[in-house]
């Protein structure tokens, strides 16, 4: 008998997601940087990238055309890195050419090329996402996300194992060289234990509430959304703030 709390499918799943990428940029373009809400809206939008990144494996499996997926990933993260750069004011490649990254690793990883082969050119496209918007850990997600893909106990094992990662890459950026001991201080473990939360979430919302389809709806725009909407909604919030400033 299906389970009456598998309630959400994946569309409902994403447009949370963008909702809550839209308040992390809000923060990293719009607010003033170590306050109470911009913690909160920073915090909160980190539920997305996790999200996306989870979505992308099972899209892998289930696309009729990955060399399409791929294209498209592609084009719209060429369209994406000038708003991004705009929006973001320092040079990155947007989280669009870390996803297509993800695609090639799961690209080798059901290629039928040898385990030392296999492994060299994985480790050099994690390397390569250092370019990248979310580094490291979404390439580490996508062979996490892969491996236990079916099986329910390593699922939840990989996510353990993704946020204590996500936590671990935090601490640096939250380290104060004012102390002794900068990554075990207090101030460090909290704000990266926050910067999980979101991680920890939706790790709950897809093992728990996610139903494994999609919306029977829409069908079009829920295919093209986040692809358009990433760029445009950072050209909104930099031409807000750069009227705002000027």
């Amino acid at each position: 008998m299906e389970k009456n709390y598998k309630i959400l499918n994946r569309d409902h799943i994403k447009y949370l997601a963008i909702l809550l990428m839209t308040f992390n940029h809000i923060a990293h373009i719009l607010m003033i940087p170590d306050t109470i809400a911009y913690e909160i809206f920073e915090d909160m939008g980190y539920f997305t990238s996790i999200t996306m990144c989870y979505f992308l494996v099972e899209g892998y499996f289930y696309t009729h055309s990955r060399k399409n997926y791929a294209k498209r990933l592609f084009i719209f993260a060429l369209i994406s890195e000038v708003p991004y750069l705009l929006a973001m004011g320092y040079f990155q490649l947007n989280v669009m050419f870390t996803f297509l990254i993800c695609l090639c690793i799961l690209s080798i990883m059901e290629s039928k090329r040898n385990t030392i082969q296999k492994i060299l050119s994985i480790l050099g496209l994690i390397l390569l996402s250092v370019l990248c918007d979310c580094a490291l850990i979404l390439p580490i997600a996508t062979i996490l996300f892969k491996l236990s893909r079916g099986n329910r106990k390593k699922q939840i094992q990989a996510w353990v194992i993704m946020c204590a990662i996500f936590f671990v890459l935090n601490v640096p950026g939250y380290a104060s060289t004012n102390v002794p001991y900068p990554f075990l201080s207090g101030y460090a473990l909290l704000h990266s234990f926050y910067s999980i939360i979101a991680w920890i979430l939706a790790g709950i919302i897809i093992l728990v509430f996610y139903n494994g389809k999609k919306s029977g709806k829409y069908e079009f725009l829920n295919k093209w959304l986040f692809y358009v909407y990433y760029p445009m909604h950072l050209l909104v919030l930099w031409s807000i703030q750069y009227f705002l400033i000027k």
